[in-house]
């Protein structure tokens, strides 16, 4: 997403809390996020690193002194993660890793910028798999095979669309609209079984994967006005 994209996205959220396809967009951030820091509390590796982070904030919120967290983005999305950090008065406590993901992730970049490569290191790819062809994401469920044996990957991807409910294919429909039209289409959509294929071929054990909807607490949907559950969203915890 590009600096004037966000702006963009940061305005229209404010401006319309109630707009169902707004408020989907917010769950869907802060699902995923949630999901990853609880799984980060319970497996205990100490070295995270967020692939494709953007302005992704984990490393604030962790508990101080208990991790080392890496970012890994291209050099620009750096640049302004840094400025906006800085404006708004925040130590950005992370550790940035320049990589063009593009060409896939180089393990060695991350060994460069301080990983042990020897220990275990959970990865958190969220947010990304969907903007990728599918070949893109079965190359980098192998570039990360390479971390050592105890390392996981927490991750979210879209479901087919055979797979979606109504709500699901309408939101997807009006959102991978927007994602186009910016230059950012939505190219990645898989089932399960398809998923759990491409990280076994890897190496990758699925300890879960689950729909969205089902990462949230007992009654949520109840409590809310303009949100209903949907299934499009996925969330994927795998091991080594």
């Amino acid at each position: 997403m590009t600096e004037q994209e966000s702006s963009f996205s940061r305005t229209a959220l404010l401006a319309q809390p109630e707009a169902p396809i707004l408020a989907a967009a917010r769950l869907t951030a802060c699902a995923r996020s949630r999901y990853a820091e609880t799984l980060l509390a319970e497996t205990g590796n100490d070295q995270v690193v967020v692939v494709g982070a953007g302005l992704d904030a984990t490393a604030l919120r962790l508990p101080t002194g208990r991790h080392r967290v890496w970012v890994v983005d291209r050099p620009g999305v750096l640049q302004w993660r840094a400025r906006l950090f800085a404006q708004a008065d925040l130590a950005d406590t992370a550790t940035s890793v320049a990589a063009d993901l593009a060409d896939g992730l180089r393990v060695g970049d991350l060994e460069n910028a301080g990983v042990d490569l020897t220990r275990p290191v959970t990865v958190l790819w969220l947010g990304v798999s969907m903007y990728l062809a599918p070949d893109e994401c079965r190359r980098f469920f192998g570039d990360v095979s390479a971390l050592a044996d105890g390392s996981a990957l927490v991750f979210d991807y879209h479901l087919s669309r055979e797979l979606r409910d109504d709500a699901g294919r309408d939101y997807a429909c009006a959102v991978a609209a927007m994602a186009g039209a910016s230059g950012e289409p939505w190219q990645c959509a898989a089932s399960p079984d398809s998923v759990a294929r491409w990280l076994t071929e890897h190496g990758w054990r699925v300890e879960a994967d689950i729909d969205e909807a089902d990462a949230t607490d007992d009654g949520f949907f109840d409590r809310q006005q303009y949100l209903s559950p949907m299934r499009l969203v996925r969330l994927v915890h795998a091991v080594r």
